[in-house]
């Protein structure tokens, strides 16, 4: 009986450090000067920012192939990283006229053997490629009546949470599997009192690095009337459905 309960905490402490996160905060004098608070949480699964008293506008989590923006307007904020996938990240802060530049590292441990983490973070986050996704849920999804995409291709996809509590804007590049989840939950979202707000555009992308050179710099750049780069009118838009479903 014994050895099967040290069975079982063995098997929970791997499950508990199969991910690892390593922080890097930013020591300039921009966050000297706000007293900026800049670590991880104990589980190491969410970022900790705090101001001795200015507010911190927004934040942004971003890589090569993902951006994700948080609209804070607190002097705190606690935003959870679980959903991250494994990468590189850039973390900005910005608090007044400042952008206050952090990174963070996500790794798989699991696969690394239990590695200890080291300091070292690559900042070169446009050499990373990765396939991120968002949490969605879990019930079986019939691609039969839903937009036919190429499951070789990536697509820009950008979704909004609006709610009464907060909101944020999450947006990356993803793969049709993904995008089909995600379709699927802003749809059953639509049906419900508090996420009936949300959106969910997705976009066709025809050159992706120069799209994302020009979204890296222009988090709006997807907002654009023309392009070249990528299709300007969605190929889905929750807002198209939702007049769809209201006028029935």
């Amino acid at each position: 009986m014994k050895n099967f309960t040290v069975l079982i905490l063995v098997f929970v402490s791997l499950s508990s450090y199969s991910q690892g996160i390593t922080f890097q905060k930013n020591t300039n004098t921009a966050a000297q000067k706000f007293n900026l608070v800049q670590k991880l949480n104990k589980s190491g699964d969410s970022l900790i920012l705090a101001t001795g008293h200015k507010k911190i506008k927004q934040v942004d989590i971003l890589n090569y192939e993902y951006l994700e923006t948080f609209e804070i307007n607190n002097s705190n904020a606690k935003i959870g990283l679980s959903h991250l996938s494994i990468g590189n990240y850039v973390v900005q802060a910005r608090i007044g006229r400042h952008w206050i530049v952090m990174y963070l590292e996500k790794r798989d441990l699991k696969a690394e053997g239990l590695k200890t983490t080291d300091g070292n973070i690559n900042s070169n986050v446009k050499e990373i490629v990765t396939k991120n996704s968002i949490a969605s849920v879990s019930s079986t999804i019939d691609t039969s009546n839903l937009l036919q995409l190429n499951e070789n291709k990536m697509y820009w996809v950008v979704y909004e949470s609006n709610t009464q509590f907060a909101s944020h804007r999450n947006m990356g590049l993803k793969y049709a599997d993904e995008i089909y989840d995600l379709i699927n939950q802003i749809e059953l979202e639509m049906k419900s009192e508090v996420a009936k707000a949300n959106t969910l555009r997705v976009y066709e992308v025809f050159d992706k690095s120069e799209f994302m050179r020009k979204q890296l710099k222009n988090k709006n750049y997807h907002k654009r009337k023309s392009s070249k780069l990528f299709n300007v009118n969605p190929i889905y838009n929750s807002e198209d459905k939702r007049k769809s479903i209201t006028s029935l």
